[in-house]
């Protein structure tokens, strides 16, 4: 028997639940922290993938505005990491972080 990390684990069984619908979406979900980095990522989560479009909430405005700035980077190492096209993300200010 073989033993996979926890994390790839974790990743296939929330593959399964959620089907080939939400397939790429969770892949952009489970990318998002390594994308972005750590601080970033606690102050930003993907909300949907429609298409090639990411929707991302955000804490606040100032947040938002240093995301906009890296949206270029983000979208290019997102590329890079996981072979998979981003044409655009929108960020949107959400008042409260949904728990993961």
């Amino acid at each position: 028997m073989s033993l996979k990390p926890i994390d790839n684990n974790l990743k296939e069984l929330i593959s399964r639940i959620g089907g080939e619908r939400y397939h790429r979406f969770i892949n952009v979900f489970m990318a998002w922290k390594s994308v972005v980095g750590e601080l970033m990522a606690e102050r930003s989560y993907p909300i949907r993938l429609d298409k090639n479009t990411l929707f991302v909430g955000v804490q606040n405005s100032a947040w938002m505005q240093e995301l906009m700035l890296l949206k270029p980077d983000i979208i290019q190492k997102y590329k890079e990491k996981h072979n998979e096209e981003l044409s655009d993300i929108v960020f949107l200010i959400t008042s409260t972080r949904k728990r993961r």
